[in-house]
């Protein structure tokens, strides 16, 4: 990632470990982030794929010191709302996007192609390492993680609300899930790193099912909004 050094960029952000350790690691190797970019449920509430409230991500944004640019979109429009985010971007000087993606080649394509049509450098920082390296790393940093979603044939709702360790990562192999859910077998939100300013705290009121996942209902504490 050497040709990150000095180079604004901009974080796709789920507010979860992987999106987490990529920034961190793009920071690491010298970039510059802009903002954090992370596309919401059409009704502007929760993020599409880990159901985090609005005002959680306000709060990580705010502990990272980095803007935060959200779009509410519907699965049909999220292609070309998210092409637009960037193309903004880059009339405003950022010169690539930071990913959390570690193997899948379909979305390695994707954001390389959404990103070229904004005229702006897919940055995969995580793509091809191995899953206890990025494991390790995280564990080692360390970056505090929560489990808030998981998708049911894989991981029942008892994994809900745990921290990511090393002892619950057994488990979730031992129950044939991807370590690191790669696959969306679970979803993480993360409340402390060594780039937040503070802990951010995230309370979870009950558990529900939505479709196929489990689903934390989430409380976001009024303390941790303030600056």
């Amino acid at each position: 990632m050497a040709a990150l050094r000095g180079t604004p960029f901009f974080c796709s952000w789920s507010g979860g470990k992987d999106s987490c350790l990529a920034l961190q690691r793009a920071v690491a190797a010298g970039g510059e982030p802009r903002c954090l970019v992370c596309m919401l449920h059409e009704d502007g509430a929760v993020t599409r794929s880990h159901g985090l409230p609005l005002a959680f991500l306000q709060a990580q944004a705010d502990a990272l010191g980095v803007p935060l640019v959200t779009r509410a979109s519907t699965w049909d429009d999220y292609e070309r709302v998210f092409i637009e985010v960037l193309r903004e971007l880059a009339a405003d000087g950022v010169a690539a996007g930071v990913f959390g993606d570690i193997d899948i080649q379909e979305h390695l394509d994707w954001e390389r192609r959404v990103a070229a049509e904004a005229g702006l450098a897919a940055v995969l920082p995580l793509w091809g390492s191995s899953r206890r390296e990025l494991l390790d790393e995280a564990f080692a940093a360390p970056i505090e993680a929560v489990i808030v979603t998981t998708h049911a044939p894989d991981l029942d709702e008892t994994y809900i609300g745990r921290v990511l360790s090393p002892a619950v990562v057994t488990e979730i192999e031992a129950a044939g899930a991807d370590a690191c859910g790669e696959n969306g077998e679970y979803h993480t939100a993360v409340l402390h790193s060594p780039l937040f300013s503070r802990r951010v705290d995230l309370r979870i009121d009950g558990v529900r099912r939505i479709e196929e996942y489990w689903q934390a209902k989430l409380v976001v504490e009024a303390k941790d909004l303030s600056r």
